[in-house]
C-alpha cells in the first residue's frame, strides 16, 4: 500500500491493513473504527485519527526525507 493509499484509507470509513514505505503496520477492523498502529506483536489503537493521523504521516515522511538529505551532505566516514 502506498502512502497515499494509507492516508486514504485512514480518511476512509471501510476497513483496512497497510504498510507505510517506512514499514509501520496500520489497519482498521471495522467500519469507522479506531485505526491501529502494530508494535511489539500487538496491535495499539493510534491516539489520533483521521486528518490529523494523514498529518503525522506526512510529517514523519518530511522528517525521513530531511535525514536522508543530511546523511547524504555529511562528508565519508564522519559520523552524526
Amino acid at each position: 500500500m502506498t502512502d497515499a493509499q494509507l492516508k486514504e484509507a485512514v480518511l476512509g470509513p471501510w476497513p483496512f491493513f497497510g504498510v507505510s514505505s517506512r514499514g509501520e503496520v496500520f489497519a482498521r477492523y471495522v467500519p469507522s473504527g479506531p485505526v491501529f498502529r502494530w508494535s511489539w506483536n500487538q496491535m495499539i489503537p493510534m491516539p489520533v485519527q483521521g486528518s490529523d493521523l494523514v498529518w503525522l504521516l506526512h510529517a514523519q515522511g518530511e522528517e525521513d526525507q530531511s535525514s536522508d538529505t543530511e546523511a547524504a551532505k555529511r562528508p565519508a566516514g564522519k559520523a552524526k
